[in-house]
């Protein structure tokens, strides 16, 4: 499938964002797509299959960080719960620099990664399969990330609790979330303050007239997170932290 380069929205989100995606680049992503609406035959990856839908709902939508936060070059980046490898993939494959990880808890999720991974010919990414509350205390992966990005996971309250013990002091967690963003940034504000967050900022997109608005619910890791977090498997979907 082609990108359709003539859409506006398309060529000025890529220019606001800084981006100089190239034609192989495009390839890649495209590739991803076909694997991945070949993939959710046998397994629910994305309720989105049309070609173009994918293209703005998942790629489009993964790209906005771009435009909202600076990564670093060599930057450390986890997708937790990333599912299909969105964003993280996308990321991936305009910033070949990043170094990724995707958290993934199913294991034929993270095999349908692996694929991809072996397919694209990507460097630097590791299909990690694990729950996000073990992953979080475990010391190899705790506090190594400049940036964790989740998409569609869980409540921002709940969010915090699985992606904030993974970044590291002076990193960011973002989150993708739709129009009750704000709401549940609010929400979230205590448990933000206690998993070692500081300072919060909301970040407002719509692609086009009429489409829902897209939010990006920035923070900052100004301090260490307490060792009890996260909590055992189960808990912060249970008692999200309040």
């Amino acid at each position: 499938m082609p990108v359709p380069v003539n859409n506006s929205i398309i060529t000025s989100l890529i220019r606001n964002a800084g981006l100089d995606i190239t034609v192989e680049q495009i390839a890649a992503i495209n590739e991803y797509i076909n694997l991945l609406i070949e993939a959710n035959k046998q397994i629910n990856l994305t309720a989105i299959v049309e070609e173009g839908e994918i293209w703005r709902k998942h790629v489009l939508d993964s790209l906005l960080i771009f435009c909202a936060l600076a990564i670093p070059a060599g930057a450390r980046v986890i997708d937790v719960g990333t599912g299909a490898g969105i964003p993280g993939f996308i990321l991936k494959i305009c910033r070949p620099d990043l170094q990724l990880t995707l958290l993934e808890a199913q294991q034929k999720k993270v095999k349908f990664l692996e694929k991809v991974v072996a397919r694209l010919g990507l460097d630097g990414v590791d299909c990690l399969w694990g729950r996000a509350e073990e992953v979080g205390q475990n010391k190899n992966y705790r506090e190594k990330y400049n940036l964790a990005v989740a998409r569609a996971v869980a409540p921002l309250n709940t969010l915090v609790e699985y992606s904030l013990p993974l970044v590291q002091v002076e990193g960011f967690m973002v989150a993708y979330k739709g129009p009750a963003g704000e709401q549940e940034l609010a929400a979230a504000k205590k448990a933000i303050n206690l998993l070692g967050g500081g300072e919060t900022k909301i970040w407002q997109h719509k692609l086009s007239e009429g489409e829902e608005k897209r939010i990006l619910v920035i923070i900052k890791k100004e301090k260490t997170t307490p060792p009890a977090y996260p909590r055992r498997v189960g808990v912060p979907t249970k008692r999200p932290l309040k």
